[in-house]
């Protein structure tokens, strides 16, 4: 009788995936993890910045005072940004998923997709941080912030004569120009002028940050922990720090393109608001986590009612960007990275 080999065709197996499951996805979230993180209160977000009127002079001997003055306080007020990410998963999905044993992540089927929609809600949140318009619901990214001398940013309008105290510093050459030490020291000088105080935080595109990164090429200094309002950041192998002058420059996948936003931490910060919930039900939080680490946003999870054979939930945040002294910051636009 002939040999007949059993090879593979002739066999039915199950299918064993190595490893576990790899993420294909950049959601890493810098600017995120660089500013302050507080807790909010109330309606909305609100602030009262402060402008120059009161009068200082030189008086002869025993001239009467004819000349008062007095800072003239404003309003300042942000409305809260919302935002969310959906989860809803079949009971079939979750209870094969739960049966086979790979990938191993799957087995928790429902909490790796709790993971990845925190996760992506961080990074749309990062890319808010720059180009949010600040309309509605949505937040006052850099770009509304420290953008522009001439818009109307936390209900104060900037065009006006009286309101320039609460204009940011833009440098803008009008075409594309390449960055060099002297344009980055002329814009921290610039800035240190309107204010009295130097950015500490320079966030930019890849790209723009690979072209400063070339003006050290001779003499580049390695920076391993970087300090910032958040305290001590330890880099890792997904960042770099470059300093010109104090100023700490990184960069950030979201950052808008050909531009560099000069931040002081002390006056930009990430405002939230934390979770209450019903006086029966205790809130649950839960933090958000790109892949490199938590960011503590004060992220609300909510169950929502059951949908047939299935089940649907929502993680939730409320939250606001904002720099209560515009005049501490700036941004220069049209970098050109080539």
């Amino acid at each position: 009788m002939a040999d007949t080999v059993t090879t593979l065709s002739l066999i039915t197996l199950a299918q064993e995936y190595r490893g576990d499951i790899v993420r294909q996805i950049n959601r890493r979230t810098v600017l995120l993890k660089m500013l302050p993180i507080v807790p909010g209160a109330g309606l909305n977000v609100a602030f009262a910045p402060e402008a120059d009127g009161q009068t200082a002079e030189n008086y002869s001997d025993g001239a009467d005072a004819v000349n008062f003055g007095g800072d003239v306080q404003a309003s300042g007020v942000l409305s809260w940004g919302l935002y969310r990410a959906n989860v809803h998963l079949s009971d079939l999905a979750t209870d094969a998923a739960g049966s086979s044993s790979t990938p191993m992540e799957n087995r928790r089927l429902w909490a790796h997709n709790i993971i990845n929609a925190t996760a992506k809600l961080a990074t749309t949140l990062n890319a808010a941080m720059y180009s949010g318009a600040g309309t509605g619901t949505t937040i006052a990214g850099l770009d509304a912030a420290i953008g522009s001398t001439t818009n109307t940013y936390a209900g104060i309008n900037r065009s006006t004569g009286g309101n320039a105290y609460f204009q940011p510093n833009v440098i803008d050459p009008g075409s594309l120009t390449a960055p060099t030490l002297a344009l980055i020291r002329s814009d921290i000088a610039t800035i240190y002028t309107a204010c009295g105080e130097n950015p500490d935080l320079a966030v930019c595109s890849p790209a723009v940050f690979n072209k400063i990164g070339g003006l050290f090429d001779a003499t580049r200094r390695q920076i391993d922990v970087v300090q910032t309002a958040r305290g001590a950041i330890r880099l890792d192998f997904g960042w770099q720090a470059l300093e010109v002058d104090g100023t700490l420059f990184v960069k950030d996948k979201d950052a808008t393109a050909n531009q560099i936003y000069y931040l002081n931490t002390n006056h930009v910060k990430i405002q939230y608001l934390p979770p209450v919930g019903v006086p029966d039900a205790p809130p649950q939080t839960i933090e958000a986590d790109d892949g490199f680490g938590q960011v503590m946003l004060g992220m609300r999870y909510k169950k929502l009612a059951t949908l047939g054979a299935s089940e649907r939930a929502q993680i939730n945040t409320t939250l606001q960007l904002v720099v209560d002294r515009p005049n501490s910051c700036g941004i220069r636009k049209n970098v050109n990275p080539a």
